[in-house]
């Protein structure tokens, strides 16, 4: 039985933490929500010290809304509060665990860049819109946590810690994805081999510290989170140089187990459209890449068309069978032609095509891109308002979503 250790909390200042004899990483008040449960009653010292009972440190196990005064930060309850993996499947609290959510790569917050123009601050969106993605039942959430959303320092992880208790409040499982490879909301630059052979152990385009020495934090910042379902180390990593990325695969992969036992790793290619990647061969580069053993999950995107399972996703799937792991749509969008109601309802009947294709293809989450409330352009964005079939109660998201 998994628990997790409580420490004290302490002023964010480094001097004051070393003074103070605190551990830096992320730490939030419990709430008891669940009189039925043993571990329900206890405090937060208490939940940490009773392992006799199992209990642990969890998210919440519904959603709730930012507006409820009972809701709380999290739940003292038994049982391991980590989505695991064993083989093929993902596991939560025993029970088989599959997902439905969205993607995100504004609600992070960057000071200077890729916020949601909706809203003023970070903290005026993250209610309004978790208690969105709670309404439809959404389990997961992908989002950007490039260094650009850690400060000029590239330490300063408030805005995760926000996030994150947000996400925990609502029920929703969280997937931070470390850098991007293209210069989107990120360092200023488009990473190229030469990165990947060495260039993500030194400071790099706009970032004060390497890519190594920032997930480094900030997975031990939230190593303890089980609202962290995984860690993705790029959002689709490709290239020329299989050796440069099999190199940065194997060092990071092995740095991020080790600072985070108990969350899940997805590298985060491209679906094999670069030499790096690719996968033709017997075994192609893109099964060598994804067949380390610290990689949990096969995280691909399909941003292609119409087509229910496009021929590539498919191929990748074969391979993540032959390596016997879960594989999962972390990005699925379509455009619209156009705001009309009829177009509106023909990309919501689409990506509804896609998600049950999925899921027939043994996928176990899917994903849809990209979560903007309040959108004004006809692009890839979704948001919950009345006139997007896609989400809210009752849209195609809501519909498939499992109810846990």
């Amino acid at each position: 039985m998994t628990t997790i250790s409580v420490r004290k909390v302490c002023s964010s200042s480094a001097l004051l933490l070393a003074l103070a004899g605190c551990d830096p990483r992320y730490i939030d008040i419990i709430s008891q929500t669940d009189a039925s449960d043993p571990c329900a009653s206890l405090s937060a010292d208490l939940c940490a010290a009773d392992t006799r009972d199992g209990c642990a440190f969890q998210p919440n196990p519904t959603g709730c809304t930012s507006t409820n005064p009972a809701c709380g930060a999290g739940t003292c309850a038994s049982g391991d509060p980590f989505v695991r993996r064993s083989g093929e499947a993902l596991f939560l609290h025993g029970a088989p665990f599959t997902f439905v959510g969205t993607v995100s790569w504004g609600l992070a917050w960057a000071d200077d860049g890729c916020q949601i123009a909706k809203y003023k601050s970070q903290q005026a969106a993250l209610g309004p819109t978790f208690d969105e993605l709670a309404a439809m039942h959404t389990t997961v959430l992908r989002f950007w946590a490039f260094q650009a959303y850690a400060g000029a320092s590239g330490a300063d992880f408030s805005h995760f810690d926000r996030l994150v208790q947000a996400a925990r409040a609502a029920g929703v499982r969280l997937i931070p994805v470390l850098e991007n490879m293209h210069a989107d909301c990120s360092s200023g630059i488009t990473l190229d081999d030469a990165w990947f052979a060495g260039g993500y152990t030194k400071p790099y385009g706009s970032y004060a510290l390497s890519y190594r020495d920032y997930v480094t934090g900030l997975v031990t910042h939230f190593r303890d989170e089980p609202t962290i379902m995984a860690w993705e180390l790029m959002h689709e990593a490709g290239g020329n140089d299989f050796a440069a990325l099999d190199g940065f695969a194997a060092e990071m992969s092995a740095l991020v187990r080790a600072a985070a036992p108990n969350q899940l790793i997805s590298l985060g290619l491209n679906d094999g459209g670069t030499a790096a990647t690719s996968t033709d061969g017997d075994p192609s580069n893109y099964l060598r890449l994804q067949s380390r053993a610290e990689l949990d999950l096969i995280d691909v995107h399909d941003f292609s068309g119409p087509d229910a399972l496009p021929a590539q996703l498919a191929r990748c799937q074969v391979i993540a069978h032959a390596l016997g792991k879960p594989i999962f749509a972390g990005a699925t969008g379509l455009g619209l032609k156009d705001t009309s109601a009829a177009s509106f309802q023909l990309r919501a009947d689409q990506i509804e095509q896609k998600l049950e294709a999925a899921f027939h293809a043994n996928f176990r989450g899917f994903l849809l891109y990209d979560y903007v409330p309040g959108w004004t352009k006809a692009y890839l964005d979704f948001d919950s308002r009345v006139s997007e079939p896609l989400a809210g109660p009752g849209g195609v998201l809501d519909q498939h979503a499992p109810k846990y």
